[in-house]
């Protein structure tokens, strides 16, 4: 059935493993219960998104962008946590990747994709009794995309102000974090993660509001099989008001 200008398509099952920076995900491809299955929406002149909705009487908004040439359905563990607070978007990177047929990853026009994200907010409303808010995005980020939600803090702090920087491979900045109201760090217990640590304490040492976890048993490109606990731990905290 036709929404406006967006088109509502049917219910994605998860699809199968393959290597890339997350689509190796032990967790990946684990379906959450069936209200957490994602529906896709054509967002006209870009490609598809992913949308689990939120709780009804909720306008927030949690963006997911996925690691280079990964799995943009590598949320499939953890999302019910995620959408406990906000309805929930992944979005596919703009540029297509060459030895990786459906695989996208991220460019530098950080203009571009703030364009991209906020069409990706109007065409999820066609899902809720409400508009979603554009002007306080949540945004969390895998390796690539984890170095894509940072710059975006840092070029357009008044709409995200809380990000989720996960698998990042260069230390978090304090400099780029400085206008964030809320900055989760994680990594897997399997992965690099000193930079990331070490990135959380220089946060903390300049004042921020800043947590770090670990992802029990998982490698890079991985959640590990206790994402959906740790998840939903990380994104309360997230998404906890603070005065």
């Amino acid at each position: 059935m036709a929404l406006g200008l967006f088109a509502v398509a049917a219910l994605i099952p998860p699809p199968s493993l393959a290597c890339g920076d997350d689509a190796s995900a032990q967790t990946a491809a684990v379906a959450g219960p069936s209200n957490t299955a994602p529906i896709q929406l054509a967002v006209e002149g870009d490609t598809p998104i992913e949308v689990v909705a939120g709780p009804t009487d909720s306008d927030r908004v949690v963006i997911y962008l996925h690691g280079v040439c990964g799995d943009v359905h590598a949320f499939g563990s953890w999302v019910g946590a995620a959408t406990r607070h906000a309805t929930f978007i992944a979005m596919r990177g703009d540029l297509p990747c060459e030895q990786r047929r459906g695989r996208y990853k991220w460019s530098y026009n950080y203009a571009h994709l703030n364009r991209r994200i906020l069409k990706a907010i109007r065409a999820a409303n066609a899902l809720r009794p409400k508009p979603l808010d554009d002007t306080d995005v949540a945004l969390i980020g895998y390796s690539q995309g984890a170095r894509r939600a940072e710059l975006m803090a840092a070029h357009f702090p008044q709409r995200y102000r809380r990000v989720a920087i996960i698998a990042i491979v260069s230390e978090p900045s304090p400099d780029l974090l400085s206008k964030a109201h809320s900055i989760l760090l994680m990594a897997g217990s399997r992965d690099a993660r000193q930079h990331i640590k070490d990135g959380a304490e220089k946060l903390r040492r300049s004042g921020k509001r800043v947590q770090y976890m670990e992802l029990p048993g998982a490698r890079h490109g991985e959640y590990g099989p206790d994402a959906p606990r740790v998840m939903r731990i990380a994104l309360d905290w997230l998404f906890a008001e603070v005065t």
